[in-house]
């Protein structure tokens, strides 16, 4: 009885601690995340309290206005966008400190066409992190939810709301939400789609403990203990025998997109050497691009014979070649769109491409891009895009890399893509599950408006590695001039360099290739473009000024790539006549004692034990 009467006590005072204390955070509203979250009230302009327009590069502003037309006849705002030029609207709303935990996105809207909307949350600033994101294209004229989700990681401090528009149109919005969920309490088929939408559940990145733990991931995935045994000419060890250890070349891939100035020609300038030096003096391979558009201008006329010249070169400099890309939908020949060809003559045309390509150019490179951005193929009209959206990305992509792979066997497959997100992660996952043989992912960081933080490095590298492929940052840039807002029109202004600003850059990229070269999954970096002369957009992403003059990022790439992680010198064998040098690291090596010598691949998995015979 008195048992009894404790629990009975027990009970109550856990009631009424219930009461008393906080709700978790899972017992949030979405409009206590949400400001304004069903457009109830209008401000200037006519655009919702608490939301504001975060658009950029929009020909002209949107028209703002309410309406009774939202479900039931609640008021709801009405957006009118004209045509968008390459740049996105966006209607975004600030969320201070959100708990850390998984989040569930919706967006309640209606629009006029085939208008692309997407929710996301992500971190304020031009480098932003996103932690999760949803893209639907809703049925014109029918009210909508699009629901996607989110995880927020611990520290994660304010963050960004955000509700993309990618087509001009009309769209009506009604409400938007943003509220905790239990993970635990959902229900197998929608724990599954938050998978598909986030990735699989990988933890939180310690960004302090990633930076301090650097040198030493460095020193245990890109070392190993290199090993030479010297033997004299009858058959005895060499005991104190000197060997020079050369470290010809690094294993991992520093290189930069090809630049066709580098070629030697008449008239060239001093600074055209300075360039050329430059480049030679710090990269060890290069990306020779072949796009469609250019490399078949006219109908069955290639430019192989300059192709071929660029590979030569590069082949005699002894440096490695990517090319790239075979398939990008963006830069398919204008003949081949003005055409208005069918998705089976398209396919012809792709299939040709391949057969010709591969008899001339793709077997001198050692990789190749064979698909290029197709997580966002599906925004735009072009004929390879009707392909893929025919027959379904993964299989038409699948396909297409078993025919590449037939053809050039000997030359790795890589999918390249800008979507750092999980949608990228899947659809290389799936490709994989149709069996197309993907030898390595390719990865761009074009960080003009600021580098990514280092738990978005982090945690995209992590995700891929996932997926057991080498991971090669094909596109990397970071600037060197004063911070702006800039389009993706070819005109942009004049963008100079800064002393800030390069010294800036110079951190950013040292912190940045450290990072990578540490990670297990990462085979290479490759900068784009090296030199402000030719820089995409315009801005001074490059390692040299346009005089050929280094950057000071120059000297610090150089330091690391050709001091810092290279093992040099000259050492004695034992008296066994062997050496070993503890902490080699990757790369090719040449390796002397007298006239004797011998070469070899040194990996952290392979380790090199060389043998150098001296002659009598």
């Amino acid at each position: 009885m008195q048992a009894k009467s404790l629990n009975v006590r027990l009970r109550l005072l856990l009631t009424l601690l219930a009461l008393l204390l906080p709700a978790p955070a899972a017992a949030l509203h979405a409009a206590e995340l949400l400001r304004n979250p069903d457009f109830a009230t209008s401000a200037d302009g006519h655009l919702a309290d608490g939301w504001s327009d975060g658009s950029s590069a929009l020909p002209r502003p949107a028209d703002f206005s309410f309406t009774a037309e939202g479900p039931d006849g609640r008021s709801c705002q009405k957006i009118v966008l004209g045509p968008l030029q390459g740049g996105r609207f966006r209607l975004r709303q600030t969320v201070v400190a959100p708990p850390p935990g998984l989040y569930r996105m919706r967006a309640r809207v209606r629009v006029s066409g085939a208008v692309q909307v997407e929710v996301v949350l992500r971190t304020p600033g031009e480098a932003w992190t996103t932690w999760g994101n949803a893209q639907e294209t809703p049925p014109a004229g029918e009210w909508r939810d699009v629901v996607g989700y989110a995880r927020v990681p611990p520290g994660a401090g304010e963050c960004l709301f955000v509700l993309l528009f990618n087509d001009p149109g009309t769209m009506w919005i009604a409400a938007a939400g943003l509220e905790p969920v239990d993970e635990h309490g959902l229900a197998p088929a929608e724990r599954a789609r938050v998978e598909r939408l986030l990735g699989p559940a990988l933890p939180p990145v310690d960004e302090a403990r990633v930076l301090a733990e650097t040198d030493a991931r460095i020193q245990a995935s890109r070392t190993a203990p290199l090993s030479v045994y010297v033997m004299d000419a009858a058959g005895q060890p060499a005991a104190g025998a000197r060997v020079r250890v050369e470290h010809v070349r690094q294993l991992f891939w520093f290189g930069a997109g090809f630049d066709w100035n580098l070629l030697p020609g008449h008239g060239e300038t001093r600074v055209d050497e300075l360039h050329r030096e430059g480049f030679l003096r710090l990269f060890n391979a290069a990306t020779v691009q072949f796009q469609s558009e250019y490399y078949e201008s006219e109908p069955g006329v290639y430019r192989d014979a300059e192709c071929l010249q660029a590979i030569g070169w590069l082949e005699t400099q002894g440096l490695r070649i990517a090319g790239h890309p075979l398939f990008w939908n963006l830069t398919s020949p204008p003949w081949l769109a003005q055409a208005a060809p069918t998705k089976d003559q398209v396919r012809r045309w792709m299939d040709r491409l391949l057969a010709h390509a591969s008899n001339t150019i793709l077997p001198r490179f050692s990789r190749v891009v064979v698909f290029n951005e197709v997580v966002a193929w599906d925004r735009f009209s072009t004929p390879m895009t009707a392909v893929l959206a025919g027959s379904g990305k993964a299989a038409v992509m699948a396909e297409y890399l078993r025919r590449f792979k037939g053809l050039n066997p000997g030359v790795a497959a890589m999918i390249n893509d800008y979507d750092t997100s999980p949608a990228y992660y899947w659809l290389l996952r799936d490709v994989i599950d149709a069996g197309g043989p993907v030898d390595a992912i390719g990865l761009q960081s074009h960080m003009q408006g600021g580098v990514w933080p280092v738990a978005q490095l982090w945690m995209v590298l992590n995700r891929l590695a996932l997926l057991g492929r080498p991971v090669y940052f094909t596109e990397l840039s970071v600037s060197s001039g004063a911070p702006r807002a800039f389009n993706f029109r070819p005109a942009n202004p004049p963008w100079p360099t800064t002393p800030e600003g390069e010294a800036a850059q110079a951190d950013d990229l040292e912190q940045f290739y450290r990072l990578v070269y540490s990670h297990p999954a990462a085979a290479g970096i490759v900068y784009w473009d090296y030199a402000d002369r030719s820089a995409w957009l315009g801005c001074p992403v490059g390692l040299l000024r346009p005089d050929g003059s280094p950057k000071p990022a120059w000297f610090r790439l150089d330091r690391l790539i050709n001091q810092t992680w290279r093992t040099r010198g000259e050492f004695r064998t034992d008296a066994e006549g062997r050496l070993v040098v503890p902490h080699a690291f990757e790369g090719e090596y040449r390796l002397l004692s007298g006239t004797g010598e011998a070469r070899g691949e040194h990996r952290a998995d392979r380790p090199l034990n060389a043998i150098i015979r001296l002659p009598r």
